[in-house]
């Protein structure tokens, strides 16, 4: 069932709904339109009404818009109630709410900005997706414009633990609203300038807490039990985080003080990395002081550089990134 406002808003668009669902089972013969039933009755209806509190004039061509859209990513398995992860539907309730304007502005390109972003940060593990929903509904509607949107999505994003964005967050932060930076950050408003200055000076420093964590983050696990790596880990640094190989595969390892992910790489880039690491002492010392009871001293391997400490060993398919200590 749904509500008597979406009711009147579907009967009025019937033709062109149902011109978008033929097409939809067209593209996809897989659809499943029990699945876009509950989507629309449990997602799109109080996305309806949101808008409609907003704008009563949007309401027609933002709801045909997100019914469209919502037909693809139910197909997709990114929406709906057999969705494979729920972050789609909790964005469009919590999320789409907070930009109405920019929704009536421009609604497919307003919803897909966020669809996409959502299933980006989805995508890749250690990410706290939730994190990132709650942060920008509650300042996303400071934003003004689409760039503004993915600006601040960026910022959020790196927060909550895509650690590849630091760079283009930290360089967008004097485009955005002060209000939503210091309050996305944590920090008073007044020390943003001496804020920023430290994170991009240290990776590691965190402003909520004003310090660096020493405990790091605990990456990779088996590939056959939902981890990343086929093979125990080899490690190498660089200048900007890790090269790891496993079985022939590799990856980058960027970590900071949010979070830490692994992208993909090649052997070029881990024959030009750097295998050196602090003396056996240090290695002996954080092994007991961070790796399991089992790990810290059989064949405890690490290496260093500007952007920390790798800990690995032939018996884990986990890496243990740390701060330079």
């Amino acid at each position: 069932m749904v509500s008597t406002l979406l009711a009147d808003v579907l009967a009025a668009r019937r033709a062109v709904l149902n011109q978008a669902v033929a097409d939809a089972r067209h593209r996809w013969p897989g659809l499943d339109m029990a699945a876009f039933s509950g989507f629309v009755s449990g997602t799109l209806d109080p996305l309806c009404q949101a808008v409609q509190r907003h704008d009563p004039s949007a309401t027609l061509r933002i709801v045909e818009a997100a019914f469209e859209l919502g037909l693809e990513l139910v197909a997709q398995g990114h929406a709906g109630p057999k969705a494979r992860l729920p972050w789609i539907d909790l964005a469009w309730r919590s999320l789409v709410p907070a930009v109405a304007p920019l929704l009536v502005l421009d609604p497919r390109e307003t919803l897909g900005t966020i669809s996409n972003a959502v299933v980006r940060l989805g995508s890749s593990p250690g990410v706290r997706v939730a994190q990132w929903i709650d942060a920008m509904a509650a300042h996303a509607g400071d934003c003004a414009s689409l760039p503004a949107l993915r600006d601040l999505g960026a910022l959020c994003a790196w927060q909550a633990g895509m650690v590849q964005l630091r760079t283009p967050a930290l360089a967008c932060i004097d485009a955005l609203p002060t209000d939503a930076v210091t309050a996305v950050l944590g920090i008073a408003a007044g020390d943003l300038p001496s804020v920023r200055a430290q994170l991009q000076q240290d990776r590691w420093w965190n402003p909520r807490h004003g310090k660096v964590d020493p405990s790091g983050h605990r990456i990779g696990g088996f590939s056959g039990l939902d981890g990343t790596f086929p093979a125990p880990p080899q490690v190498r640094a660089t200048a900007e985080g890790f090269v790891v190989e496993s079985a022939g595969q590799y990856f980058l390892l960027l970590a900071d003080a949010f979070g830490a992910v692994l992208l993909p790489a090649d052997l070029a880039e881990y024959t030009a990395a750097s295998g050196s690491g602090p003396a056996p002492g240090v290695i002996a010392r954080l092994g007991v002081q961070w790796m399991a009871p089992a790990l810290s001293k059989d064949n405890l391997a690490a290496v260093s550089g500007p952007a920390g400490i790798a800990l690995f060993s032939p018996w884990s398919h986990h890496v243990h990134v740390l701060p330079p200590q």
